[in-house]
């Protein structure tokens, strides 16, 4: 199918959502706030697919910026069903490596003085040791570095302009702490990660001729989840969009704002939305639950919004499970209870997720169904996989290729020779690093078919023919090497931790897994049925909540976010006599008509 026959069947598809259309065929400045369920991103790559084949001729292209490397890894997969293959013409990836790879790597050579010619990414023990270096040159006390520094983050993350008065005008002390810390950085050549969009913005705001060579690349700017990229993000993207001239279009939803601890601000969307210049779009029609859970979410939420089912949906269904005890009764129950009886209603497994607000409550869970012999997967942070790292994402792309994806082309081999190219390269090779590099990755996946290794071994053997070699030639400045050689660690027989190849790959035949996940990580995913576990009045919301409107209202947000994951069934867990006050707003919500 051609890729213009492709963009004309989904252009035709969201025409029966008038909303959907009218943001895929926008070519002003957009913002579409788009709830759960609303198809926000079958739109963003709709209008992406529109845009490169309508608006932007090559070799100019389009920028979007993403929350994660997952967000990412699915934007490319679904631009991929148009015939769209990420390349030079476009860029999709966090707003970190959209400012290292975009701004900094092309253009900061060019500013003398500005940074160091070999300059890496720092490590976590390497960040420490700055942080204790510039807290005694400055404070020369006995207090917590630690402790201090997590107030200069916060105002170095909110801080981006520091032209402007408030950088020394309020808390001068932790400007000079960052300052003294990003000192001790240079001086051993290294950035962090918070570095990346604070330089790229400096760069940007100082010199018109990098804004001008950034709009000559990419005339139009998508932004997902705009609402959980912070004042960074936002900043670049007043400069880029409403000083630069490129166009933007930003998706997202003020109402699944749940990292104000990494920065986010809801109210920068909102500010958008307030702009004479930009065209707002609201999706409002919910394609993922029945209408019982909608309403429950609204309660949920607290707030009334005007979202909808699609007619003729089912209705959905919720129950309420009361244990009389503590976490692990409750994860009990889940295990002997709960579950069964979504199973003999005909739910797949592997379209069951159990969500909490915690790893330590994934803990729990996954205890009790190690003991029941239920398999399952973990998305939290205790999960084998670090989802966010990008060399643990092709790690596990190139399991999944050994242990069947071969067959198929899942995953293509082209989108795991990208992942190598950008993991050892940054993206940018020449001819033969190309080849060299796709030899090297072809004889390693074709040797691993059909070898019978557990994970272990076959770990073992990726990182002595192709991480380690790969390490010795790399030019990305990024450097996360070690998370092969974490996986190796967890896979350890000694410790009865090894597993079969396809168990570590996802492709476990004919044999289902749970989900696990904590709120935060179940953002963006949805499932069949949901299992919300620990939904107790000390836990949601807990007392550090109860601190402030602003967490109480973020701690609403998690409970949102959770409720709205479900298609069909939503499972509430809770102690008997202790549950959430939000529970019984829920409840009474769902039972509006």
């Amino acid at each position: 199918m051609s890729n213009r026959l492709s963009l004309t069947q989904s252009l035709a598809e969201l025409e029966r959502n008038p909303e959907q259309f009218e943001a895929a065929c926008a070519r002003e400045h957009c913002v579409v706030l788009a709830g759960p369920g609303s198809g926000k991103t079958k739109t963003l790559t709709t209008s992406m697919a529109r845009a490169l084949m309508e608006d932007v001729v090559d070799p100019r292209g389009v920028a979007c910026i993403t929350y994660n490397n997952e967000c990412a890894i699915e934007l490319e997969t679904r631009l991929a069903t148009f015939g769209i293959t990420t390349s030079d013409r476009i860029f999709i990836g966090t707003v970190h490596s959209f400012a290292l790879s975009q701004v900094i790597q092309p253009y900061a050579r060019c500013i003398k003085g500005l940074l160091p010619d070999d300059v890496r990414v720092a490590q976590s023990s390497e960040i420490n040791a700055a942080v204790e270096a510039a807290y005694e040159a400055v404070f020369g006390d006995a207090g917590d570095p630690k402790a201090r520094w997590q107030f200069a983050e916060e105002k170095r993350r909110s801080d981006v302009n520091r032209g402007l008065p408030e950088w020394r005008g309020r808390n001068p002390e932790l400007a000079d702490f960052i300052e003294a810390y990003e000192a001790e950085l240079r001086r051993n050549g290294l950035i962090d990660f918070e570095d990346m969009p604070l330089i790229a913005y400096r760069m940007i705001k100082d010199h018109t001729w990098i804004r001008e060579a950034m709009r000559a690349r990419f005339p139009i700017l998508f932004v997902d989840e705009y609402q959980d990229l912070g004042q960074a993000l936002h900043d670049l993207v007043l400069l880029l969009c409403f000083k630069g001239g490129i166009r933007l279009f930003a998706v997202g939803d003020a109402d699944q704002s749940i990292y104000g601890f990494a920065g986010a601000n809801p109210e920068l969307l909102q500010s958008l939305t307030e702009r004479l210049d930009v065209k707002t779009i609201r999706l409002r029609f919910n394609y993922r639950s029945g209408a019982q859970i909608i309403r429950a979410s609204l309660g949920a939420l607290g707030e009334e919004r005007d979202y909808r089912g699609v007619e003729g949906a089912a209705d959905g269904a919720l129950t309420f499970w009361s244990v009389a005890g503590d976490h692990d009764e409750q994860a009990r129950q889940i295990v002997d209870t709960v579950l069964p009886a979504l199973l003999n209603r005909g739910f797949q497994s592997e379209q069951i997720a159990i969500l909490y607000r915690a790893a330590w409550l994934g803990e729990k869970v996954a205890k009790a169904l190690e003991a029941a012999g239920t398999t399952f997967v973990r998305t939290d942070s205790g999960a084998l996989i670090k989802r966010s790292s990008r060399l643990a994402r092709f790690i596990e792309s190139c399991a999944a290729w050994v242990t069947g994806g071969w067959r198929n082309a899942d995953p293509p081999y082209d989108r795991l020779m990208k992942q190598a190219l950008g993991l050892v390269y940054g993206g940018r090779a020449s001819d033969s690093e190309q080849q060299a590099l796709s030899l090297q990755l072809i004889a390693f996946l074709r040797s691993g078919i059909a070898a019978g290794e557990t994970a272990h071994a076959w770990l073992l053997r990726i990182r002595r023919e192709l991480i380690q070699p790969w390490q010795g030639v790399s030019r990305n400045p990024h450097q996360e090497w070690n998370v092969c050689d974490t996986l190796i660690a967890r896979t350890d027989p000694g410790s009865n931790h090894d597993m079969p190849l396809n168990v570590f790959s996802g492709r476990i035949e004919g044999v289902g897994r749970l989900t696990l996940s904590s709120l935060h990580s179940a953002k963006g995913r949805e499932f069949d049925a949901v299992i919300l576990f620990g939904i107790n009045r000390s836990d949601i919301p807990n007392w550090r909540d109860n601190k402030s409107h602003k967490a109480l209202r973020e701690a609403r947000r998690l409970f949102y976010v959770g409720v709205t994951r479900p298609r069909k069934e939503l499972c509430l867990v809770f102690q008997k006599g202790q549950h959430s006050p939000w529970v019984l707003e829920l409840y009474q919500r769902s039972k509006q008509s």
